[in-house]
């Protein structure tokens, strides 16, 4: 599978490139014209919870797989300032995710399969709080800070950070995210600006965008009936039944897949995001939609 997506044509790359190009270089031609830009384009993505499993000090690199077994995943993020909607060159940008089995790096002790993990039978999703008034019927709450975790070991599959170039974009080499109890599918991105380089990994700087990227609900079910992911026998938390997607404008933030392979998305997919971010807003919290308790696991 990994030579597959080692092999994916220049041509494929390239006319996903223009695409992209294209639409960005019209949206700055009609700015530059005193037009209003196309709806939506340049409009400020929706933030989304940090949740617990950040780590800081994350390496500087493209290629974050580290031989997690997964569908090869391309996925490029072009961050554009809302300001002027032009791209955002030099901001750092934290990816991290879960593994086909919804473990984090950093937490792998916490056995998304065991009995306490967030997966388990029994296991509650990160961060979930059954007295929390966000989690039982009622209007949506206001959320704080994500619980505090403290990480269990020190590996850094599905990790990294890379600094956006001119264009404003970035590149990861990774697998498709998997799922843990009360979540979906799901990237963590974070956008940070005015830091600097130190060694192997970005210091300091202002965060000003904390999001989650998310898939087309149809690419990723059919993507969890195949091994490594249908290895994991926990209800898989669709995109409306979890709180983030659904309390926080996750609609607005999925990114646009094309398969290596035309219609073959498990043989490798190509993802595109545009964020639009302020980079000198500060993220407050965010509100959390009702949650309903976990559902049973199949047996």
């Amino acid at each position: 599978m990994n030579e597959i997506f080692l092999n994916m044509t220049r041509r494929r790359f390239m006319a996903s490139s223009a695409a992209l190009a294209t639409s960005l270089h019209f949206q700055r031609s009609a700015l530059a014209s005193g037009l209003a830009p196309e709806e939506g384009v340049c409009r400020l993505i929706p933030q989304q919870e940090e949740g617990p499993y950040y780590v800081a000090r994350e390496l500087f690199r493209s290629s974050i797989v580290e031989g997690r077994p997964g569908v090869p995943l391309s996925l490029r993020i072009v961050v554009l300032d809302a300001r002027s909607c032009e791209p955002l060159s030099n901001a750092a940008v934290d990816v991290w995710h879960c593994d086909a089995l919804g473990l984090y790096s950093g937490f792998t002790k916490e056995n998304p399969m065991g009995p306490g993990g967030p997966g388990g039978p029994g296991g509650p999703p990160p961060g979930f709080d059954p007295q929390h008034p966000g989690n039982r019927p009622g209007p949506p709450e206001t959320m704080g800070p994500p619980p505090e975790n403290h990480p269990t070991d020190n590996l850094t599959f599905l990790r990294g950070i890379q600094l956006t170039e001119v264009r404003g974009a970035v590149s990861f080499r990774t697998v498709f995210p998997g799922f843990y109890m009360g979540r979906t599918n799901h990237i963590h991105f974070k956008v940070r600006v005015g830091g600097q380089a130190e060694g192997t990994t970005y210091e300091a700087g202002h965060t000003s965008h904390n999001g989650q990227i998310f898939f087309p609900e149809e690419v990723s079910a059919g993507l969890m009936q195949h091994e490594p992911y249908s290895l994991h026998k926990i209800h898989r938390t669709t995109q409306g039944e979890d709180h983030v997607f659904g309390g926080q404008q996750g609609e607005l933030s999925i990114a646009r897949l094309q398969p290596l392979h035309p219609g073959r998305y498990w043989e490798g997919i190509h993802a595109d995001l545009v964020a639009v971010v302020d980079p000198t807003a500060t993220p407050g919290a965010q509100r959390k939609g009702p949650l309903s308790p976990p559902p049973r696991e199949h047996s």
